[in-house]
C-alpha cells in the first residue's frame, strides 16, 4: 500500500513539473506571438476579423421578437434585409482578410519564412477550401437569408482566425533585419493590388 501512495506521489509531482514546465514555454512563447501580433496588425488591415460579434447578425432572436407584434412586421421585414446586407458585406471582407493574408504568407514564403514544401502545400489547399467554403456561404446568405447560417458563419470565422494566426507565427520567424524590406516589399503588392 504504502509503495502505491508513493508511487502516486511520484506521478503527482511529474506531472506537476510538466505543466510548469509547459505553462512557462506557452507564456515564452506568447512573447514572440504577440511581437508578431503588433507586427501584422501594422502591415496589413483585417476588416472581417475586426468585427468581433458576427453571431450577433446571424441571429434571428429580435426579428422573431419583431414579428409577434402586427404592427412591426415591416420593420422586421426591414431589418431581416439590412441583416442580409450587412452579412453579404461582412462575408465578402471576411473573403479579402483570407486573400490579403494569403498575399502575406506568399511573401514570406518568398523571403525563406516557409516550413517546406508540404506545408505550403497545405497551407495553400486550405486557403483555397476557406476561400470555397466562403463563397459557398455568400450564395446561400443571398438565397436563403443570413439567420439559418450562424454556426456556419461562426465556423468561417474561425477557420480564418486560424489562419492569421498561423501568418502571425510566421512573421515571427522573420529576421528582424529583413522587417523594413518586407513592409515596404509588402505595402507595395498591396498597392499594386487594389
Amino acid at each position: 500500500m504504502i509503495e502505491l501512495v508513493v508511487l502516486f506521489l511520484v506521478g503527482c509531482v511529474i506531472v506537476v513539473f510538466g505543466l510548469s514546465t509547459l505553462f512557462r514555454m506557452s507564456k515564452g512563447e506568447m512573447g514572440g506571438w504577440h511581437f508578431a501580433e503588433i507586427e501584422l496588425a501594422d502591415f496589413i488591415e483585417l476588416p472581417g476579423l475586426s468585427l468581433k460579434n458576427c453571431s450577433l447578425l446571424f441571429s434571428a432572436s429580435d426579428c422573431k421578437i419583431l414579428v409577434t407584434e402586427p404592427r412591426l412586421v415591416p420593420i422586421a421585414k426591414r431589418l431581416r434585409m439590412d441583416r442580409k446586407t450587412i452579412a453579404l458585406r461582412w462575408l465578402s471582407a471576411l473573403r479579402l482578410d483570407v486573400v490579403s493574408l494569403w498575399r502575406l504568407r506568399r511573401l514570406l514564403t518568398a523571403y525563406g519564412v516557409s516550413q517546406g514544401l508540404g506545408a505550403e502545400l497545405a497551407t495553400t489547399a486550405r486557403v483555397a477550401g476557406i476561400l470555397a467554403f466562403i463563397s459557398v456561404l455568400r450564395l446561400c446568405v443571398f438565397v436563403f437569408g443570413p439567420f439559418v447560417f450562424k454556426e456556419i458563419a461562426d465556423w468561417s470565422r474561425q477557420a480564418v482566425e486560424t489562419y492569421s494566426q498561423g501568418c502571425r507565427a510566421a512573421l515571427g520567424r522573420l529576421p528582424r533585419n529583413k522587417l523594413v524590406e518586407f513592409s515596404a516589399e509588402l505595402r507595395a503588392k498591396q498597392v499594386s493590388a487594389a
